[in-house]
């Protein structure tokens, strides 16, 4: 095989490396950003929403309940009327909320009295509420605000300062002047246990934050351990136009990796919902899925080789083989041809003494030149015709033993 041959051969191997290869990657790399789009297009468009919309409906079932039960207490007539005939006795008011309670599985219940601003729980009089203490602000807070009740994060001092949940709801009497706030409250722990359940449920990040950007409610496994929105990498950048909405979908990156979030305003709690979804776990079988392309291409260019390298070496071997067989029958030829050019041609010759002359210019005797220009040799003798001509007495007593005359056509 000559060096050209082989470069051709390398240089079509290569050629057909190159196409195999830049048309597998084409097509997995197209495949791949199509998966990629149309997996992020799932995320914002429907599975973000509708995760929001199941987990808006599981809160109006166990969060928002509370909301409904201090609504009740606040319009219970028992409560005004007690308020308003002179809360006699705290025996009755007691019993009232530890049977609220009960009856509705609450952490606790309370109701403080504008006119006297005494502090009742369900095991008795708590204190008095003074407009000084810090303790205290929440009070004065709901009672100046617009809406008819808030939730509010606190420590519960009739249960050692545990974290809960309040729904604070103001109460009014039948003219509609306030005389006082009413509610329950959830342990902290088991709200976060209820968005533990969500987030496992639905394998996002759920949490709630209130309209200043303040998370009140994340599930215990939330790693980030920021207070507030502004102070979480990624969402700091959008925290504005998150509180400036009702509700949208946005993306941005956190740690290197692509994170969606759906915000929703809840407002019967006055909280943003946010649930978060990052691209981690499904990337991951999207570059599975591209890994294995790439290994099959990989593979199928690498068969396809082969295959073009025994096709060419068989077609290689073949081609050298009928050239060597017609080689040689060339060379068999040409020695033929030259045999037949030996003696071929116009041979100009004496017409008296026979001589050749050859291509020289120079005479020779017929048998020198035929034996220099053929295979044929020469022994000499002498004819009956020459006999008689030369050595006419030879035949005289002998028979003449000349052939007969070859007969003429008539």
């Amino acid at each position: 095989m000559t060096a050209n041959t082989t470069n051709r051969k390398t240089r079509l191997l290569l050629l057909l490396s190159l196409i195999l290869i830049g048309g597998f990657l084409t097509t997995s790399l197209a495949g791949y950003y199509v998966a990629l789009s149309s997996m992020r297009h799932q995320i914002t468009t429907s599975a973000l929403p509708l995760t929001s919309d199941n987990i808006y409906s599981e809160i109006q079932r166990d969060l928002l309940r509370p909301i409904f039960i201090s609504s009740l207490m606040a319009n219970d007539t028992f409560l005004r009327d007690w308020v308003l005939n002179g809360e006699q006795g705290d025996t009755q008011i007691t019993r009232y909320l530890k049977e609220v309670m009960n009856k509705y599985d609450t952490f606790t219940s309370f109701f403080v009295s504008e006119t006297t601003r005494t502090y009742y729980h369900a095991n008795g009089i708590l204190k008095k509420i003074k407009p000084d203490e810090k303790r205290d602000k929440w009070y004065f807070r709901v009672q100046a605000m617009e809406p008819d009740y808030e939730i509010n994060v606190d420590p519960d001092m009739a249960n050692r300062d545990a974290m809960t949940i309040f729904i604070n709801h103001k109460v009014y009497d039948y003219d509609q002047n306030f005389i006082g706030v009413t509610g329950v409250g959830l342990t902290i722990n088991s709200a976060m246990s209820l968005m533990e359940t969500y987030r496992k449920k639905y394998e996002r990040n759920i949490y709630f934050i209130n309209p200043e950007g303040t998370i009140v409610l994340r599930s215990a496994s939330f790693q980030d351990s920021a207070k507030t929105i502004q102070q979480i990498e990624g969402i700091s950048t959008i925290a504005d136009r998150i509180l400036s909405n009702d509700g949208d979908t946005f993306q941005y990156i956190r740690q290197g990796s692509t994170v969606h979030l759906n915000s929703r305003y809840v407002p019967e709690m006055h909280w943003y919902l946010l649930v978060e979804q990052t691209e981690g776990g499904l990337m991951q079988n999207i570059h599975s899925t591209l890994f294995i392309n790439l290994a099959l291409c990989a593979f199928i260019t690498a068969i396809v080789i082969l295959l073009t390298t025994i096709t060419i070496n068989t077609y290689q071997k073949t081609n050298q083989k009928q050239q060597q067989e017609l080689l040689e029958k060339n060379v068999t030829l040409a020695k033929a041809l030259v045999e037949v050019k030996k003696l071929s041609g116009l041979l100009p010759i004496c017409s008296s003494c026979k001589k050749i002359r050859n291509d020289k210019g120079y005479w020779q005797q017929i048998e020198i030149y035929i034996r220099e220009h053929s295979e044929a040799d020469f022994s000499h003798g002498i004819c009956p015709d020459c006999i008689r001509e030369l050595y006419p007495g030879l035949l005289l007593n002998k028979t003449d033993h000349r052939p007969p005359e070859e007969p003429t056509e008539s």
